[in-house]
């Protein structure tokens, strides 16, 4: 969960509060697999329990945040008396905001995503949940507009709470790391020591902050799921007690019949009678017995195959397990002896003539494995070593079958013929004629692995998208914001696909071109002329430097243009930022690039733009985003030629 480009999304989305509710449950009491109708935050203000997100556990205390999308499946099992609220609210980006936050949408959508924190200033974030539900109750519309803006501050604080604890959140969740974990492998044989070093904690300190959390050790924790998951499947299957004590993790029959009695009283043999006795066998009244079974029996589930290898979690209390199987031991090693001798015997009566062909068949089984090793050394010849934003990364010498999903215009312009794209860049007017076979694979891993590339192209910086991508073909990944020049984008990418004399070949084509475009307004514009690229929409403005898009890149860097000295330097050297409408008149330069969908009669009637001398004098090129956004190599020279003709058009009205 990247938090800085959450808040970005949050501060563009138009957001509607659609409910706000107060819950208790009684202790022993379960929310049973209540949809959210709509993205919602869940907000635990008093006791402690067990919280399931579409089948996550989560392990929740007094002022706990838990945050779900649209459709996902919550359930709520209180330990003690509970009492939380619910905020279900809708957000959604406006039509038309940039492109680059709809594109960040896409990939990290703050409004569905699953996440939760411990804030260690609960009782600010209870003031805003308590005013809105009060605010919400009284149903009239000056309240309600004080809603929303309660959420805001309370979204707000929730955010600046979790930039400041950063390490907080991550000691806040330990125990939580260590119960998810607990919960989805409490069958395998893991110990504390190999769970500690994949959480980087040594065992003592994870037990410790585990028993504070949720006052089991984590051994206790382990026997308490498996004892329960038993309890089910006695009561809901004719499965034996071997195979019952197999699939929850014991090996040795006569220990879960000990724990089992320890845990629950009753050894499970008559635990299994008595329920059914009592109950009815294969009655509902039976399978309810464990509704509140610390499993969440919704999330996971158990396929018991005779041939799997079952084991126990390993811990402090679990290393006697195995005593009563030494006897077993012996005899299957007086077995695997007697094998062996019997062995050796048929190894000395084997004739000659058989031994001659054995040692034949070896003969040609390693010639074959010797011709096996030469293929796959030349194999492993036809790869090379590349750098990305994930670290070093095989991929094959010559690519045939491209994926790009970003960075098409750039490996359209080495004369390479993608496979799969996205459907922004496929509706590039640029790239028009360029695109024949091209597939919009959109954001389906399935389409992407069934078009087979050989190689996947991205700008993606999200792990998880990256693992996905590279499960189906080596992945290049570099951000978006990574090259400074056009030279720098065709070189590398030429590298990576075996295209390094056409990237050459290209870039003096296009070093040719934008030295005529430079020539083209030599002269034309009065000395010390500066340029202005910005953005507007819904009273927003962003500003553009020379690594950017919108003409940022074509303006400054390819014509060689200078921007306002008033434009801070921090400004210029991002991609895009965000300035206050009231900079404008400051910022603006004596042309502008603008990206709007607003005509120049709109401009003029409104109090700010109207006011800038570059729209008064109409000294100003609007253009909207389906043209201003694109910045790959093909997309930079269409148009620094057009904005090079708009200002020798200025030039002639002149």
């Amino acid at each position: 969960m990247n938090i800085n480009d959450h808040i970005q999304l949050w501060d563009q989305a138009i957001v509607r509060v659609l409910d706000v509710r107060q819950n208790t449950l009684e202790q022993g009491k379960c929310l049973k697999k209540y949809t959210l109708p709509t993205s919602t935050f869940v907000y635990i203000v008093r006791g402690r329990g067990r919280l399931w997100l579409d089948g996550d556990v989560h392990f929740a205390d007094r002022f706990y945040v838990l945050h779900g999308g649209k459709g996902a499946c919550l359930e709520i099992e209180a330990e003690t008396a509970i009492e939380y609220f619910l905020i279900l609210y809708k957000a959604v980006l406006p039509q038309n905001c940039l492109y680059d936050f709809k594109l960040l949408m896409q990939s990290d959508n703050p409004f569905e995503k699953a996440y939760s924190y411990t804030p260690y200033d609960g009782l600010a974030l209870l003031e805003y949940v308590q005013m809105m539900h009060r605010d919400w109750i009284q149903a009239n519309k000056l309240d309600m507009l004080q809603v929303r803006g309660v959420f805001y501050q309370f979204v707000h604080r929730l955010f600046r709470q979790m930039l400041q604890s950063s390490e907080a959140i991550s000691q806040n969740n330990l125990a939580e790391q260590v119960l998810r974990f607990l919960s989805d492998r409490y069958q395998e044989p893991k110990s504390m020591e190999s769970l500690s070093l994949e959480l980087n904690y040594s065992p003592q300190y994870l037990t410790r902050k585990f028993k504070e959390q949720t006052g089991f050790s984590p051994i206790e924790y382990v026997i308490k799921l498996r004892i329960e998951k038993a309890q089910f499947l006695l009561l809901t299957t004719d499965a034996t007690l071997q195979e019952i004590a197999l699939n929850v993790g014991y090996s040795d029959l006569f220990y879960f019949n000990r724990i089992f009695k320890k845990y629950a009283g009753i050894a499970p043999g008559k635990f299994r009678n008595k329920h059914l006795s009592d109950q009815g066998q294969g009655s509902n009244h039976t399978k309810k017995a464990l509704k509140n079974s610390i499993v969440n029996q919704t999330s996971q589930n158990y396929i018991y195959n005779e041939n799997e290898k079952h084991s126990q979690f390993i811990g402090e209390e679990d290393y006697t397990m195995n005593k009563g199987s030494k006897t077993v031991m012996l005899s299957t090693l007086w077995l695997c002896f007697a094998i062996m001798v019997s062995a050796c015997s048929a190894a000395t009566n084997t004739p000659r003539n058989a031994s001659s062909g054995n040692t034949t068949g070896t003969e040609k089984t390693s010639d074959n494995q010797s011709a096996n090793s030469s293929t796959t050394a030349a194999q492993l010849n036809e790869t090379k070593i590349v750098s990305t934003h994930f670290g070093d990364v095989e991929v094959p010498i010559n690519p045939k079958r491209v994926a790009s999903i970003d960075y098409l215009g750039t490996v359209i312009a080495l004369g390479v013929e993608p496979i799969g794209s996205n459907n922004v860049l496929l509706n590039s007017p640029y790239l028009k004629g360029h695109l024949e076979g091209v597939e919009d694979v959109g954001d389906s891993i399935e389409k992407l692995l069934s078009i087979e590339p050989d190689i996947i192209i991205t700008h993606t910086t999200k792990p998880e998208a990256y693992e996905k991508y590279s499960e189906i073909a080596p992945t290049v990944s570099i951000a978006s914001n990574t090259f400074n020049s056009v030279h720098e984008e065709l070189t590398y990418f030429g590298e990576v696909l075996g295209k390094e004399n056409e990237a050459a070949e290209w870039l003096k084509q296009y070093d040719l071109h934008t030295a005529e475009a430079k020539e083209k307004i030599a002269g034309l514009l009065p000395e010390g002329s500066t340029f202005s690229v910005f953005q507007e929409y819904d009273g927003q403005v962003f500003a553009f430097g020379p690594k950017s898009g919108r003409g940022g890149r074509n303006i400054y860097q390819m014509l060689g243009l200078a921007a306002p000295t008033a434009i801070p330097e921090n400004i210029l050297a991002n991609t895009y930022s965000k300035i206050s409408i009231e900079k404008l008149p400051e910022y603006a330069g004596d042309y502008i690039v603008l990206t709007t969908e607003s005509s120049l009669e709109e401009l003029k009637k409104d109090p700010i733009w109207g006011s800038l001398e570059a729209v008064r004098e109409e000294r100003i090129f609007l253009w909207n985003e389906e043209r201003s956004w694109y910045r790959d190599p093909i997309a930079l020279l269409a148009q620094t030629k057009e904005l090079a003709d708009w200002i020798v058009g200025l030039a002639k009205l002149k």
